[in-house]
């Protein structure tokens, strides 16, 4: 038996339609890479203004972020090489659902700005838990009771007592 693709007879390594892979969402990815790029990258420039250590052996507040600006870099960077090469990382491929897109950016700036009244911790366990209500299964008043829960245990238990960050 012979593939019609492949130039050695007998192979069955390359597929008939020449191997290419399907560039189907490649837009999508490609606006999404350059978005992740542009995002670390103003992320990177603001941790940079940030200011350094006054103490041998503090590397300042400016570190961790530095650190994190970097790593979402390199990734944003592959991702976008990814899909250069034409791989296809996936995508919508039917209508976005507008109304929860629009309810988790709303949710999103809500928790951002009311950090500072009712606390960092709270704010995170309360969004969490809303956002958990916008997705469909089962029993959702209880993933979202036990997802707010959670998140705030980790921001006050983890951030706030353990490593004694002072949280807002």
């Amino acid at each position: 038996m012979t593939n019609q693709a492949s130039a050695v007879p007998g192979s069955h390594l390359s597929s008939p339609s020449g191997g290419e892979a399907t560039r189907k969402h490649f837009r999508q990815n490609l606006i999404a890479a350059f978005i992740f790029c542009a995002w670390n990258g103003a992320f990177l420039f603001m941790s940079l203004a940030l200011p350094a250590g006054h103490s041998r052996g503090d590397v300042g507040p400016g570190s961790l972020p530095m650190q994190v600006s970097v790593f979402g870099l390199i990734v944003s960077a592959v991702y976008l090489v990814q899909v250069l090469r034409g791989v296809d990382l996936g995508g919508s491929s039917g209508r976005v659902d507008m109304p929860r897109v629009a309810g988790l950016l709303g949710l999103f700036v809500a928790v951002a700005l009311s950090a500072n009244w009712i606390g960092l911790a709270l704010c995170l366990g309360l969004g969490t838990g809303v956002a958990t209500l916008l997705f469909p299964g089962d029993r959702p008043y209880i993933r979202a009771v036990a997802t707010g829960i959670g998140f705030w245990v980790i921001a006050y238990g983890l951030f706030g007592k353990l490593l004694d960050l002072p949280l807002p």
